[in-house]
């Protein structure tokens, strides 16, 4: 296993860990009947993704952004393992980041209050002021949309996943063949010298 593979499984574990963080009040919303304490949870839980420090924020887009730099590097040996289990991985990932930048910004931009916490830096323009204030049912719609793209996030981190050790796999397999096939060489072309 490479460092380039690493930095990807890493990084998507990290992802996956922070989805699953996101269950405990994802599960209520989009299992079970919702309740207005499911509701609350939901909102107090993820203000407090919204309200921390840049820092948190920085580490998170990192940990976003590695995989597909890492995936790209991959993908630049242009093989057949790369073209399918990167490229597969990249669509993926992808995938992930737009999720990530069209559902779930929006949707915390529209159930929680502006942000009060002062970073130096911000990667997303701000949004221009609503004219109307959401209503309360806007609001139970995007958390709710929020939890099912937390789903669909695992579900794509984890394909990143399987894809990249069924990677490994395969290369590990191919190099037992060869070395099969190698030996099955060595060993006829000693059968003929001795003929």
């Amino acid at each position: 296993m490479g460092f380039t593979q690493s930095i990807v499984l890493g990084s998507c574990s990290f992802l996956l860990g922070m989805v699953f963080v996101c269950q405990v009040v994802d599960i209520p919303l989009l299992y079970m009947p919702v309740t207005d304490e499911a509701i609350q949870n939901a909102y107090t839980f993820y203000e407090i993704w919204w309200e921390s420090p840049g820092a948190v924020k920085a580490l998170f887009h990192v940990a976003l952004g590695l995989p597909l730099i890492a995936l790209l590097i991959k993908l630049h040996k242009w093989n057949e393992s790369a073209m399918f289990f990167d490229g597969s991985c990249i669509a993926m990932h992808v995938a992930t980041i737009i999720l990530y930048l069209t559902v779930h910004i929006q949707s915390l931009r529209t159930f929680l209050p502006e942000s009060t916490t002062l970073t130096t830096y911000s990667i997303l323009p701000t949004p221009p002021p609503r004219e109307i204030p959401p209503t309360e049912s806007e609001k139970v719609e995007a958390v709710r949309v929020l939890s099912a793209a937390n789903a669909l996030v695992g579900l794509l981190t984890l394909g990143v996943i399987g894809m990249q050790i069924g990677q490994e796999y395969a290369r590990r397999q191919e190099e037992k063949e060869q070395r099969e096939i190698d030996r099955k060489i060595a060993v006829e072309t000693e059968t003929k010298k001795d003929q």
